[in-house]
């Protein structure tokens, strides 16, 4: 059970960090409306001027958006069922699909989108609703082994799995944040919500919208889906050890648009920021 729960923890969870390390990311490179101070300057600012600046920070939208999901995934795991039943049976279905398209569409406007507020509002509506199903999925699987005797494997396995995912997402804020262009970070965020986007199509095919077809090929023998380092490449990349053709044709024509959209953003960039500013 700590194996399950620690995979299952850094398969809802992860994404969830990724794109909090990419927006914040984005937030270091681009941010139009302010200017950047010296770090010595900021060192001498007066108390009541550090407070300010830190309630103006992004991380507040962002944190507050993650709560307010976690929130709303608890109300969303108690008409789960009731969801299951609508629409013929494929109500939660559907309900992840517009879920997905529109938190693509939220992180590709916020960073086409040269106002800083509305750049906030759009990456935290983005958080808030990658939040929900996944937050959901875990709600599920702990409220299921709460009847049993394994919640301290459980909770070792959370806390191993939390360790994993803030790791690996301040290494990625840290290594974006000092290369000095944003083109890895631009193909970088592509080839995450083109991952998001292809989890349509399995879903698709649950609800027999889409016919089952034979994988391409079976790299699990190298990579398998189920084992950490292939739940971290499918996030980070849309790794799939058993790819359909509808599958590779969706990541690859997402991943095309996506970045095209990226690469018409008009920003200035400069690698002289502090907390996420630039000038």
């Amino acid at each position: 059970m700590l194996i399950n729960s620690l995979l299952l923890f850094i398969e809802e969870t992860l994404p969830i960090f990724i794109l909090y390390a990419y927006i914040c990311a984005w937030h270091s490179f681009f941010d139009s409306s302010k200017k950047s101070l010296p770090l010595t300057a900021k060192r001498h600012k007066p108390l009541s001027t550090w407070i300010f600046t830190l309630r103006q920070d992004h991380h507040f939208f962002y944190l507050f958006a993650i709560i307010l999901g976690l929130l709303s995934s608890a109300i969303l795991t108690y008409f789960r069922p009731w969801l299951g039943m609508t629409l013929e049976g494929i109500g939660y279905e559907i309900l992840l699909i517009v879920i997905s398209l529109s938190l693509t569409t939220g992180v590709i406007l916020g960073q086409t989108t040269n106002n800083d507020i509305t750049r906030k509002l759009l990456f935290s509506l983005s958080l808030f609703l990658l939040v929900i199903p996944h937050a959901s999925d875990f709600i599920v699987f702990f409220t299921s082994v709460g009847q049993t005797q394994l919640r301290p494997s459980v909770y070792v396995g959370v806390s191993i799995g939390l360790g994993i995912c803030v790791s690996i997402s301040y290494l990625l804020f840290f290594v974006f944040l000092n290369i000095d262009k944003s083109l890895p970070l631009k193909i970088a965020i592509a080839l995450f919500l083109a991952g998001q986007l292809s989890n349509i199509v399995t879903i698709l095919q649950q609800i027999d919208v889409l016919s089952s077809s034979l994988p391409l090929w079976n790299s699990n023998n190298f990579i398998a889906d189920r084992n950490e380092y292939g739940q971290f490449f499918h996030v980070l990349v849309g790794y799939d050890a058993t790819p359909t053709l509808i599958y590779l044709v969706v990541f690859g024509a997402a991943t095309i648009i996506i970045f095209t959209l990226l690469m018409r953003t008009k920003v200035t960039e400069n690698k002289n920021t502090v907390h996420g500013v630039i000038g």
